[in-house]
């Protein structure tokens, strides 16, 4: 039961092509360029996935171990072949993860992309089904790769996952900050012109861009004797939305509801606070919000 050369590179490549596509889903939106929605979602879910995936791991070191046991004997083959229990675990397991993953799009508003992620593994599981059916009586003497999937590409997803979507966090968040330093200095040039800051800034087109592919768009209100400039951060916490704002007198403040702006006094907003932390940015006068 040899392993030809050719195979161990495709196996490979195929590995290698399917975690790029995931770490390119996961990163994307942190990098320079035009707000996308989609890659806020495709990213969410490659995180998920990153966590959740970790569930195929044992089953795959497990199964590797059988294949490693299986190839060793004389003949290839054990008394009694397991590899369709396996495989039968491999499938229920990656299901609860796509399962889990589809969250991910319904937690971003994406209502149809989750319900057509869950369509395409559903269409998926029923061609595994029709392969699981000919391992029952098939005669597996062939070295499995299956096993070394489910090793490998959730454990690289992880990574990534646990190493460097912070810090693309704070890549994105910076790169975003920096980004703002023309609107800021029009808003400082129309104070000089005017004597009071712009009551708004809502218009058809915003002009002044992040140009962060994960953040949409800087939000502008007066507040105070000053303002209030500030953005969505899309962040690596799962169920959490980071605000990052900036107030040249630090007197930085962000309600959860509109309705409570309505209802509340500003002092009761303030003893309220609908955000569980604030952090410094990096920069002086920003600073930013996490919400559950």
């Amino acid at each position: 039961m040899k392993i030809g050369g050719k195979e161990v590179v495709t196996h490979l490549v195929r590995m290698s092509a399917i975690i790029l596509l995931i770490l390119a889903c996961m990163f994307l939106p942190f990098l320079p360029g035009e707000y996308d929605g989609l890659a806020v979602t495709l990213s969410m879910m490659s995180q998920l996935f990153g966590v959740i995936g970790l569930l195929l791991v044992p089953i795959g070191a497990v199964w590797l171990i059988y294949e490693t046991k299986k190839r060793a004997t004389t003949n290839g083959k054990l008394s009694k072949d397991r590899t369709r229990h396996f495989a039968i675990a491999s499938v229920v397991a990656a299901s609860f993860v796509a399962l889990v993953v589809s969250l991910g799009a319904f937690v971003n508003h994406k209502l149809s992309f989750g319900f057509c992620a869950l369509a395409l593994w559903a269409y998926l599981v029923s061609r595994l089904l029709s392969r699981l059916k000919l391992l029952k009586n098939a005669e597996s003497r062939n070295f499995n790769a299956t096993p070394l999937y489910l090793i490998c590409i959730p454990l690289a997803a992880a990574i990534f996952t646990f190493t460097l979507v912070e810090r693309a966090t704070e890549f994105s968040r910076n790169y975003a900050i920096a980004k703002s330093a023309p609107l800021i200095n029009d808003i400082e040039q129309y104070r000089n012109a005017n004597g009071h800051y712009p009551k708004s800034l809502a218009a058809l087109w915003p002009n002044y861009k992040p140009s962060v592919i994960g953040i949409k768009q800087y939000h502008y209100e007066p507040h105070g004797e000053a303002y209030n400039m500030f953005f969505e951060q899309f962040t690596f916490r799962f169920g959490a939305q980071e605000i990052v704002m900036y107030n040249k007198l630090d007197e930085h403040f962000f309600a959860s509801h509109a309705m409570d702006i309505l209802l509340w006094t500003p002092e009761q907003l303030r003893a309220r606070r609908g955000y569980y932390a604030v952090h410094d940015a990096a920069i002086p006068h920003w600073k930013y919000f996490w919400f559950d």
